[in-house]
């Protein structure tokens, strides 16, 4: 079946897929496994699918409720800490506070006095594409009553999951990156106990039984590789996307939240 995904994707030129988590909440609000197979599956398309990819966790968002044009009905949060995967996140999130109805709240984790890290010359250009995303969201916050930008510092993982517990019950939907070959010392220790590592760390802990909330999780991967398709390949990732379009897309001009080209 992932195999067939990937065709589709392929086929339809599709930036982003959203795929659901394997395990599903349960009436005592834990989590279970619904479709063991779907694990997986869910890998195999992380591993080989031509294009950024999310994991749905579901906690309810897709119940039957649709928002009408104007209705203030779900409050998005991004937690954004460093790195590509960050940054699909928060552009994605991004693309759907278009929506009247969406509010936005992007928590920012920076490195307190304990958690400086030595320079890496190899993570500067990646800071300052993290610089730049972030730049443009804070204009936004301040000229746009429904997004709100926040910075948590923190010194290790520990600090940065007490944080992150402290969300547990404002946000309808938490979106994260899934941190794919990142390291850092706000996340560490987190993927030592990682029940799901295809999560991530952060992602891993917002799906776990043992992580008290109401919010649906989703967690993102941004594919890197589009400029192999040439011409008849997938379209950029939502993040390169807004880069070649300067985040421009703060106004809100079709009915379904999306602006159009």
């Amino acid at each position: 079946m992932d195999e067939d995904i990937c065709h589709v994707v392929e086929d339809t030129r599709v930036s982003l897929i959203i795929i659901p988590f394997h395990k599903q909440i349960t009436v005592d609000g834990g989590m279970e496994t619904a479709i063991p197979t779907l694990r997986t599956i869910n890998q195999n398309v992380l591993a080989n699918a031509p294009c950024s990819i999310g994991i749905l966790v579901d906690r309810g968002l897709t119940g039957s409720t649709r928002l009408a044009v104007n209705q203030v009905g779900h409050h998005i949060a991004v937690l954004f800490i460093d790195g590509p995967d960050d940054r699909e996140a928060l552009a994605y999130a991004w693309r759907m506070s278009e929506h009247p109805g969406i509010k936005l709240t992007v928590v920012r984790f920076l490195p307190g006095f304990h958690g400086q890290e030595e320079e890496d010359r190899d993570k500067e250009y990646e800071k300052e594409m993290d610089a730049e995303i972030i730049s443009e969201i804070r204009a936004r916050a301040s000229g746009d009553a429904s997004v709100i930008y926040k910075e948590k510092f923190v010194n290790n993982g520990q600090e940065t999951v007490g944080v992150i517990r402290s969300m547990e019950t404002i946000y309808d939907l938490v979106i994260v990156g899934r941190g794919a070959g990142q390291t850092s010392l706000l996340t560490a220790g987190l993927t030592d106990w990682s029940e799901c590592p295809e999560m991530g760390g952060i992602g891993d802990l917002l799906a776990s039984k043992d992580f008290v909330a109401t919010c649906s999780v989703l967690v993102v991967q941004q594919y890197v590789g589009a400029e192999v398709f040439g011409e008849a390949g997938t379209p950029d990732s939502p993040s390169r996307q807004l880069h070649d379009r300067p985040f421009d897309l703060v106004r809100r001009t079709s009915p379904q939240g999306i602006t159009q080209p």
